[in-house]
Order: structure tokens, then sequence, then C-alpha cells
């Protein structure tokens, strides 16, 4: 009889991937009947481990919109006045954030299932000197990389500078993330007012 390796090590590698989750495996005997309500319970439990990971060794609950508003709001750049935080409802709860000396493009970020992503609005499609588009959008490609933490993007008719994070991200990276994005949007302006309409 052949020994199946390639099982052998895909099973190897499922156990490895959840160990390192953090998942434990655990034997138990159940009646036939009872192997359906048994694998529910494990799902169940996976779903509620997964929704806590570990971070700077504390436990840490994914941000949902209402955690990370609260959060904001709590920072010290929002209590020395840095950064105003405000929450605009809707279907999808966005949370605006304002830089100090950066007021006019707020910040919208929102919280999806695995991650929180930030935007601001830059300029619609209308505002770029006739003839100018195609140039603009390759000096935009080229300037991605060396953008801190932001990328350039269009949507719909309006280009706009966003920056991505995991759901696990830490308050303090989150505030990064947002200064950073705001800070750019300055240097996007600069490098980009010769394709723009005064």
């Amino acid at each position: 009889m052949v020994k199946d390796t390639k099982g052998a090590l895909r099973q190897q590698r499922l156990r490895d991937r959840r160990r390192s989750l953090g998942l434990v495996q655990v034997e138990v005997w159940v009646p036939p009947t009872g192997r359906k309500l048994i694998r529910e319970l494990e799902s169940e439990l996976n779903n509620k481990f997964q929704n806590t990971v570990t971070k700077d060794r504390q436990l840490m609950k994914k941000f949902t919109a209402e955690d990370l508003f609260t959060q904001l709001n709590e920072t010290e750049e929002a209590a020395n006045g840095e950064m105003t935080i405000s929450r605009i409802d809707g279907e999808t709860p966005v949370i605006q954030a304002l830089v100090q000396d950066i007021d006019e493009f707020p910040v919208m970020v929102t919280v999806g299932e695995e991650q929180i992503l930030a935007i601001v609005n830059l300029w619609t499609a209308d505002d770029i000197l006739d003839g100018k588009v195609g140039e603009l959008n390759d000096m935009l490609l080229r300037a991605n990389l060396p953008v801190p933490l932001s990328s350039f993007s269009i949507i719909n008719n309006q280009y706009v500078l966003f920056g991505a994070l995991s759901i696990n991200s830490s308050i303090s990276e989150v505030v990064e993330e947002i200064t950073t994005l705001a800070n750019n949007v300055i240097e996007a302006l600069e490098s980009c007012q010769e394709y723009l309409k005064s």
C-alpha cells in the first residue's frame, strides 16, 4: 500500500496553521448523532476566538465603528484639539476625522469585517486641466510607492488618497494612519498643482 505523503503533509500544515492561531486540539467522545452538534460548537467557538486576537501580549477585540469612534475620542490628539472626531450615521457608519490645519480635507474612516479604511477626497476629474488626465494619472501611479501609508485611487469621478489597516490594529496605529494620510494630502496637492485648474 502506497503512503499518501501529500495528504499527510497537508494535514500537518493544517495542524500547524491552527496551532499558530492559538487553537488546541481536544478529543471528545460522543454518540454518532452528536457529531453535527460538536462541529457546530467547534465552529462557533473558533468564530468567537477569531474576533479576539493577541497583540502586544494583550487580548484585543476587533474594532467596531462604535469602538473606534469612542477610542479615537479618548486619544491625546482628540483631547488637545489636534484632531476632531465626529460620526456620520448611515447604512455604513462613517467616522470623520479633522486634523488640525488640514481640516478642509476630512479623513473618512470605515470599519469592515477585515480592515479599517481611511479615505480623503482630493479633486474630481473636472478639476483637471484639459489634456492632462493621462499625465496626472501616470504621475500618481509612480507616486504611490514613495507616499507613506497611503495610495491614490479614483472612485467614480473622484480622486482619493486612502490607507487601509488590519481590523486588529491598535488605536495608535489608526491615529498614525489618519494623521499621515492628512499630511500626505498637502504633499499630493503640491505635487499635482500643475495638472489642476486653479
